[in-house]
């Protein structure tokens, strides 16, 4: 072959190679795609497109969660999905539009980014697999340090952890600033949790203390091969922090311990701030992953606690609740805490998700039910 023909040759290996990378990426590209037909209507035709957005993003949402959770859910699901509409969108062809009736329709097949990682995905994953819990993060600093730290790192460490939580599919956050209401407080002392719980606005009760080490990096001594002479340690300008925290997850019903684990992250830079800042961003987001993983496993444990709120002027529902409960398959140590001004409270134990409990509920008992307000380890109701 000559050399003009093996110039083909490359040329003909290059042009596929960077076809088949596009196809791939078309092919990843519609994999993370589901497409919905839709409709939208408005004043015009911008508005008609956002409702046709948040249409599709509706119609892909309850593919995934059943109608009994977005009804339970439906704060949630409207305020945290349907109001991002737009940011789930990937693709939009417009089929048909035009003036109707006094309105502007529009008819569009619109592609809603399905990716694993995505958003949307999260935030669907949250409110099926966890009730989407109510969380608070609380971080104190751990060890010694001047007055500034103690000040800027526990809040930098517990605005990244919230940021990161939010990211992963959590939209109950719930600002420290809240969860302490007005108590006297020094992030520079250890925390007693037992001031802040039980805590009926909050499922958990995240506590981390945080320690920070910072130091110049410096070449050992060596030997100056030219003079021959020892020379002390050289200072490359390069400071080396390493972050460290030490976290509890609890219960705020019940101040119960769930889990406990200890991270640690590092970071080089050329300045103190620099490396501070860096090393505590990156363990924060570390937490919240792991947060998300403790939570994950407790909601699928064997005798996970549920509370059940019942709000009824009459006591003989909160009994027949109580004797439905008892014999619901998946359900044991039902437990009555207390009953005054209208409201029982009881707990059981459960792999079932509260929204399942609910509808077993409804099937069982005789008296009408209707869900209020649902979280991952509380469910209110009322009974009439």
């Amino acid at each position: 072959m000559g050399i003009r023909g093996i110039h083909r040759r490359e040329r003909f290996i290059m042009r596929w190679k960077v076809v088949t990378a596009m196809l791939l990426l078309a092919l990843n590209n519609i994999t993370y795609a589901q497409i919905a037909d839709v409709s939208g209507v408005g004043e015009d035709r911008d508005s008609a497109l956002r409702d046709a957005k948040r249409n599709a993003v509706e119609q892909v949402v309850g593919t995934y969660i059943n109608s009994e959770t977005l009804v339970s859910q439906a704060s949630v699901v409207s305020d945290e999905i349907y109001a991002k509409s737009v940011g789930f969108i990937t693709d939009v062809r417009v089929i048909d539009e035009g003036k109707r009736n006094g309105s502007y329709y529009v008819h569009a097949k619109i592609d809603v980014n399905t990716n694993p990682n995505s958003e949307l995905m999260n935030r669907i994953e949250m409110i099926k697999a966890l009730g989407d819990p109510r969380i608070g993060v609380v971080v104190t600093y751990y060890s010694d340090a001047d007055n500034v730290a103690k000040k800027k790192y526990p809040l930098m460490c517990e605005a990244a952890i919230n940021r990161k939580l939010v990211e992963l599919g959590f939209s109950h956050v719930i600002d420290s600033a809240l969860i302490y209401n007005e108590k006297n407080f020094d992030r520079g002392m250890a925390l007693d949790a037992s001031a802040l719980l039980p805590n009926p606005e909050m499922d958990y009760l995240i506590i981390g203390k945080l320690d920070l080490h910072t130091g110049n990096i410096s070449l050992p001594r060596y030997t100056d091969l030219g003079s021959g002479d020892l020379v002390e340690n050289f200072s490359t300008n390069l400071i080396n922090s390493v972050a460290e925290i030490n976290v509890e997850v609890v219960k705020a019903a019940t101040g119960e311990v769930v889990n406990t684990f200890r991270s640690e992250t590092k970071s080089i830079n050329n300045s103190n701030n620099s490396s501070e800042n860096t090393a505590v961003v990156q363990l924060s987001e570390i937490v919240a992953t792991k947060i998300k993983s403790v939570l994950a496993n407790k909601a699928s444990a064997a005798d996970n606690q549920i509370q059940v709120e019942i709000e009824t002027d009459n006591y003989k529902f909160v009994s027949e609740i109580i004797t439905a409960l008892k014999h619901t398959a998946g359900v044991s140590n039902v437990q009555e805490k207390n009953f005054s001004n209208g409201k029982a409270t009881v707990t059981i134990e459960t792999t079932l998700k509260p929204q399942t409990v609910f509808r077993m509920l409804k099937e069982k008992c005789k008296c009408n039910l209707f869900i209020k307000n649902v979280t991952a380890n509380n469910i209110v109701i009322t009974a009439e």
